[in-house]
């Protein structure tokens, strides 16, 4: 038995692990002149998660961001680097973006569209970066995260 096998079972535990586990965080905003703070969850892993806020006028906020993706479902073969190695590939992918979009439903009837500008897009919204939210009711919201 070699040393490969525990390494593989503690790789695999730590990644089911990891998959069931959520981020959990704040944003920070402004609007009209007042501080106020978003919270977030998000999936490890995952490229949406949901986002709550209560306004200054007492009005709270819910519902979900996703980041955009592109996927290219055409078929690429990779070949080996040597000449003796002549395993291939196919395989599809997808590429997140910097760029993500939020709509938040008021409790009071109003809507909110949000949209973010990640600073790591692998990370999502945990590696940070900049926001802007408008309400059906005209309030602005600006976010740095």
């Amino acid at each position: 038995m070699s040393n490969y096998l525990p390494h593989k079972i503690v790789f695999t535990v730590i990644t089911i692990m990891l998959a069931g586990c959520e981020s959990t965080g704040n944003i920070q905003g402004v609007t009209e002149g007042k501080g106020i703070q978003f919270d977030y969850q998000q999936g490890f892993f995952e490229s949406d998660g949901t986002l709550r806020v209560i306004m200054p006028d007492g009005e709270s906020y819910s519902g979900k961001f996703v980041q955009k993706s592109t996927t290219d479902s055409g078929n690429e073969w990779e070949i080996g680097e040597s000449s003796d190695d002549d395993n291939f590939t196919l395989k599809n992918s997808t590429t997140v973006s910097s760029q993500a979009d939020a709509i938040l439903i008021g409790n009071r009837g109003n809507t909110m569209k949000c949209n973010f500008q990640f600073s790591e897009p692998d990370w999502g919204i945990d590696g940070g970066g900049i926001g802007h939210c408008k309400s059906s009711i005209g309030k602005e919201v600006h976010l740095i995260f």
